[in-house]
């Protein structure tokens, strides 16, 4: 085992060092016994398709630091406390962080499985530190529990394992994938990825089905959940501090049925419930599915392989599943050939299908790279409106830790940015106390911002009531250009993208028409001006 960086307490990494450790234990137990309300004492708890905590409303504005573990584990801990405390004055109450690395590197400190059932306590303690500063901070995490891309071990990594397992043994190796199939790779977001054979007799599909790599990945499951946290002694099925457990993230497949991650997902999900019903679990996957029903699919630019199984999951399937408390979506739509604007219309028709089978949808990650602040002012003010239960953006930074993928938030220093996610948590949080949002007085229509504009613009609008609801731009002859809202919409004041593509420079109008569920049908018309 690596000795602990001098940053971090030398005591608490050595081995036999008994007296310190009880020390350790005692003051967390104390600390535990008298930490105030507001730092994640009560589970929060759900009714339906809503969250709750204490018995009132819970949504919530979150981020992701997948890398906390991991700096940790190097000896950084600092970084640690600056994202909780940075979270906290945004007004975030989740982090979405790793509860996992799978590697066969000895010599990485922050490996937590090194083989099937061997661990490295040196990364385990470094995730408890991690829970036991969200707990000071009064942050609940949510904690995905193995990647299906590469990054961090993956699934390949526990299949990798299951090929020396089977070599040793001498084990009868069916040949099912050719020599050009095993060249073959799954990109996802952000160039994402991972191979889909490993080799001519195992794959990466293997995660979801083998006998043996299911039973490794239940053993981890246990070892967690059972696990007592060296800094507050609180077990980790026990704590509060937890949010709730991803099986995966963004689990994928070869199979378009989306049966076989389906079963998975059934599976280690009532397993989970066998040792913890305290947390919820969700997929952590990204809201493809294996049909089109039930999608505004009029909106999604004709990228029909989002609802063609081509991904090998199902979001309606998965999400209604007995086992699994909350649906979960991802959103990226530059990667996906989207426009932004389809980004509120992929955000709505999941809340509504989630909603249907009395799930709470959470937005477990979400970014751009361009545009981010009112892009990011657009889908959260649908998730709060449309009644999500959170969301999560791709990611926040801090301390040493620099942007690897263009999606980085630090604050202050993003400015826009950290304006628009600090107001959207205030919104969220006040939506906490009361369940909802007084609605607005009367239908208004705004100035689209910005304009003059020679991409996107934003366009808000006061609903006083739901009310289905239609926005289009006109030209000069008033014919409809684009038409980027058409359907049902909740009360509020809605801020929606519209974007004009290879629209000419020129004076334009815009016009939201509402046809309330009673009452008359009113619209209203501004000018805009495109200028390329």
């Amino acid at each position: 085992m690596a000795p602990a960086p001098a940053s971090w307490s030398q005591h608490i990494f050595t081995r036999n060092n008994v007296l310190y450790m009880f020390y350790a234990l005692v003051a967390g137990l104390l600390y535990t016994a008298v930490v105030c309300s507001s730092q994640t004492t009560s589970f929060v708890t759900r009714s339906g398709d809503k969250f709750q905590l204490d018995g009132r409303p819970f949504f919530f504005l979150g981020a992701n630091a997948y890398y906390l573990m991991e700096v940790a584990a190097r000896g950084d801990t600092s970084t640690v406390k600056d994202v909780f405390r940075t979270a906290g004055q945004l007004g975030m109450r989740v982090v979405r962080t790793w509860a996992f690395f799978d590697s066969s590197d000895s010599l990485n400190p922050a490996v937590i499985q090194r083989r099937p059932g061997t661990f490295n306590e040196h990364a385990l303690r470094a995730l408890d530190f991690v829970l036991w500063q969200a707990k000071q901070h009064g942050i609940r995490l949510v904690l995905p529990l193995v990647n299906s891309w590469d990054e961090y071990g993956g699934m390949n990594q526990y299949v990798r394992w299951r090929m020396q397992v089977a070599s040793a043994n001498q084990e009868p190796v069916l040949s099912r994938f050719s020599q050009d199939e095993r060249e073959r790779v799954v990109v996802g977001a952000d160039r994402r990825q991972y191979l889909i054979a490993q080799s001519a007799g195992f794959a990466h599909d293997d995660f979801y089905a083998d006998p043996t790599i299911k039973e490794w990945f239940r053993s981890y499951i246990e070892l967690l959940l059972n696990r007592p946290n060296t800094f507050s002694g609180i077990l980790y099925k026990e704590d509060p501090t937890i949010l709730g457990w991803e099986l995966a993230n963004e689990p994928r497949s070869s199979d378009r049925s989306g049966q076989l991650v389906s079963h998975w997902v059934d599976e280690m999900s009532g397993y989970i419930k066998q040792l913890d019903t305290n947390h919820f679990v969700g997929t952590g996957e990204e809201g493809f599915d294996s049909s089109p029903a039930g999608y505004s699919i009029q909106a999604y630019a004709d990228q029909r392989w989002l609802f063609d199984g081509v991904a090998g999951v199902s979001f309606s399937r998965n999400s209604s599943l007995p086992h699994i408390d909350f649906a979960s979506i991802h959103l990226y739509p530059e990667s996906w050939g989207l426009p932004g604007s389809s980004g509120n219309v992929w955000i709505g028709d999941h809340i509504r299908l989630a909603a249907m089978v009395g799930k709470p949808l959470v937005v477990g990650e979400f970014g751009v790279l361009a545009q981010q602040s009112a892009t990011y002012d657009s889908w959260l003010t649908t998730t709060m409106l449309d009644d999500g239960g959170g969301g999560m953006v791709w990611q926040l930074l801090d301390g040493m830790r620099s942007t690897n993928d263009g999606y980085g938030v630090r604050c202050p220093e993003s400015g826009p940015v950290c304006t628009v996610l600090k107001n959207n948590a205030e919104r969220f949080n006040a939506k906490s106390v009361s369940g909802t949002l007084a609605p607005p007085a009367s239908f208004s229509l705004f100035q689209n911002y910005p304009n003059p504009f020679n991409h996107q613009t934003t366009i808000a609008y006061d609903l006083p009531i739901d009310a289905s609801v239609t926005l289009s731009l006109f030209n000069v002859l008033g014919e409809i250009e684009v038409t980027s809202v058409r359907g049902f919409q909740h009360a509020g004041r809605r801020k929606e993208l519209l974007e004009v593509g290879s629209l000419a420079s020129g004076p334009y109008f815009y016009q939201v028409h509402i046809h309330p569920v009673a009452g008359r049908e009113a619209s209203v018309s501004k000018k805009l001006i495109i200028l390329k």
